[in-house]
């Protein structure tokens, strides 16, 4: 077992990339009902569930063995559009229950770590996307989301969308007036290398949003989402669909 071993053997720098690829698929392999993305640096599982993404990265610490976890929670309809953009950034071991750890070192045991690291999304991170797996969840708990600080966190675009798709203006208001303030959003290395160029206007987006929530006008909201949706040529959230109408209403 991973987790009992006393000593890791190192990997030659030759072999980091391609064990890195091949701890991604291994992982893929063992856990049930995620995709992958990945390049050199980022490993990416995720699913769809409520018109959410929920993601598991791993990113290579670059010029290291080490490998940072990170949990992360996104609308599917969310306006930037780039593969490897994270939002509601969770460190791994701020959700585990009996040890706290995040960062975990790429060696040749790496298929052992696959089953170690496999394990854990079976458990403590599925508990983790079972209690924010709806809009009305994330709103329900939404004090354990917000952030302590503006400081380049992604918390608050989670949080502005599960305001809008159950109608709660007050909270919508609040949340866009807070991020408006310090826009700026954390960026992976993936999306500072090779920027999508899709990618859209957040400032411009964000006061749009707030222009029609002044006037408590979710309809327009949603077509400002849905005409993003369609300029950036991706998935396409449907404000008529059986599941988000009940859900708006809670």
């Amino acid at each position: 077992m991973w987790e009992e071993i006393k000593v890791y053997r190192q990997l030659d720098k030759r072999e980091i990339n391609p064990i890195f690829r091949q701890l991604g698929k291994s992982l893929v392999a063992r856990i049930d009902g995620y995709s992958i993305e990945h390049t050199n640096s980022i490993i990416k599982l995720f699913r769809q569930k409520n018109h959410l993404e929920q993601s598991i990265f791993i990113e290579k610490t670059s010029g290291s063995y080490d490998l940072n976890v990170t949990i992360c929670i996104k609308p599917t309809d969310f306006y930037r559009k780039h593969k490897f953009s994270m939002v509601n950034i969770v460190p791994l071991g701020e959700i585990l229950n009996n040890y706290r750890r995040t960062s975990y070192p790429l060696t040749q045991e790496w298929d052992e770590l696959s089953v170690f690291l496999s394990k854990i999304i079976k458990a403590e991170v599925e508990d983790y996307f079972q209690g924010y797996d709806s809009y009305s969840k994330i709103i329900k708990r939404r004090k354990e989301i917000e952030p302590k600080s503006l400081d380049l966190d992604n918390k608050y675009e989670l949080l502005i969308y599960a305001a809008i798709r159950t109608r709660n203006l007050s909270l919508l208001l609040f949340y866009l007036d807070v991020k408006l303030r310090s826009p700026a959003m954390r960026i992976t290395r993936s999306e500072l290398q090779k920027p999508d160029g899709r990618d859209i206007d957040q400032v411009a987006f964000l006061e749009t949003i707030r222009g029609y929530a002044q006037a408590g006008d979710f309809e327009n909201i949603e077509k400002e989402i849905l005409l993003i949706c369609q300029q950036t040529g991706t998935g396409v959230y449907n404000p008529t669909d059986k599941h988000l109408r009940k859900e708006s209403k809670k």
